[in-house]
């Protein structure tokens, strides 16, 4: 890609991924979100739970001691005992240390809750209780630094939407402002093109049919005399030899002097309401350049065409078809099939006229440059000095159409030609 065209399509890309980002941050932060909740709410759970054993453990002590102290049936006595340790187990189980003081003071108060001595149960059971009470502290406290925890990720993750939002949006307004100054500015570079395009062919067309009338003035009279000339040489084998060869020139010099002419008039304004059959101007192509193509061994196929006119002088659409066609001939090449197909197409309010060859097609990147004045393929011999196809889009163009190539190297090449309907009386 050009570096012009692709410091134009810069504030475009960068808008495309501001894009992206808008779309996209609120999907990473859930995910960063939730892989920082994930431990925090493991914490959290754990601790609930251990919380709960906890509860537990107090609940079952609290009703050993009061069976102990009611002197109960022993059963129920023996039931809250074995519903303690059962909670115990389940506590332990679940922390990353065993609970060394506390499975000490468990140890105590079993042998001693279900005892005679009713101050010694008592002790047993106070420490145990207090270490009961301490571990339900911290419990809370965990519990509470993972909710904080999870609190401060839930803040920070609203706190990074909100900054990311603000930073895709400041920067696509300035990716806004950017591109429309660049847009802005590309429109004027395209404008002062134009104009200049406009201005240079405007002395090119003015130069070329001063060139053609001051080549052809001093011209005029060597006609006639190279054929006083031959008639008066006749049997002098050298001498015509000579006179063919200065015909030849002369029949350059004249070919050269029709494109100049014929490329200086394209650009005068069509007149009101012209227009054209195009079948039968199609048919006048066909008539002239059939004996040209089988000579050159080219066969020619004209598709029919529709009946209808376009909005364009018929002089001027026949110097655009047989441009067209005579150019798919002269460029076809010497491969095996020599073929050049020419037909039309309506397509909503214009004709697309397309001339295909089975020729080399044209070197890669040159689609855009035959249409420039002076312009040839690297490499040809075939006779002409690039005005023809220019001729064509001044022509085509200044009837309000438009006028394209597609080409592949090795595989042939299509010029198309698109021009309006002329508008029915």
């Amino acid at each position: 890609m050009p570096i012009r065209n692709l410091s134009l399509a810069t504030p475009f890309v960068v808008l495309a991924l501001m894009i992206a980002g808008f779309t996209l941050t609120p999907v990473w932060i859930q995910r960063h979100s939730a892989q920082l909740r994930e431990p925090a709410s493991a914490a959290l759970a754990s601790s609930v739970r251990d919380l709960g054993e906890l509860v537990e453990m107090r609940a079952q002590l609290h009703r050993a001691i009061v069976a102990h102290a009611e002197d109960g049936e022993g059963g129920d006595q023996e039931g809250a005992l074995r519903d303690l340790r059962a909670a115990f187990t389940r506590y332990a189980a679940a922390q990353s240390a065993p609970p060394a003081q506390l499975a000490a003071a468990l140890g105590r108060f079993e042998p001693d809750a279900p005892g005679t001595d009713a101050r010694e149960a008592r002790r047993s059971g106070e420490l145990l209780g207090n270490l009961l009470m301490d571990e339900l502290a911290a419990g809370t406290r965990r519990a509470g630094g993972a909710s904080g925890r999870l609190e401060q990720i839930r803040g920070r993750s609203l706190w990074l939407v909100n900054a990311l939002s603000l930073l895709w949006a400041s920067l696509a307004l300035v990716g806004g402002a950017v591109a429309a100054v660049m847009v802005r500015r590309h429109q004027r570079v395209v404008e002062r093109l134009r104009r200049v395009e406009q201005a240079r062919a405007s002395e090119l067309e003015q130069f070329a049919g001063r060139v053609a009338h001051d080549i052809l003035s001093p011209l005029a009279p060597v006609s006639p005399g190279l054929h006083v000339l031959s008639r008066k040489l006749d049997g002098d084998s050298a001498a015509q030899r000579a006179v063919t060869a200065i015909r030849r020139s002369l029949d350059r010099v004249s070919m050269i002097v029709d494109e100049l002419l014929r490329f200086a008039r394209s650009g005068a304004q069509p007149d009101p309401g012209e227009r054209a059959d195009i079948a039968r101007v199609l048919e006048s192509v066909r008539d002239e350049l059939t004996p040209d193509a089988e000579q050159r061994g080219v066969t020619l196929r004209f598709e029919a065409a529709p009946q209808v006119e376009v909005a364009c002088g018929e002089g001027a659409l026949l110097v655009v078809i047989h441009n067209l066609v005579r150019n798919a001939i002269k460029y076809i090449g010497d491969g095996p099939r020599r073929l050049v197909v020419t037909r039309a197409v309506v397509a909503a309010q214009s004709v697309r006229l397309t001339v295909q060859d089975s020729g080399p097609g044209l070197p890669a990147g040159m689609e855009q440059a035959v249409f420039a004045p002076y312009v040839r393929a690297p490499g040809t011999s075939a006779p002409g000095i690039g005005l023809g196809l220019a001729t064509v889009r001044r022509i085509v163009e200044s009837r309000r159409g438009r006028v394209g190539v597609w080409s592949e190297p090795h595989k042939g090449a299509t010029f198309w030609v698109d021009l309006p309907l002329a508008s029915r009386i």
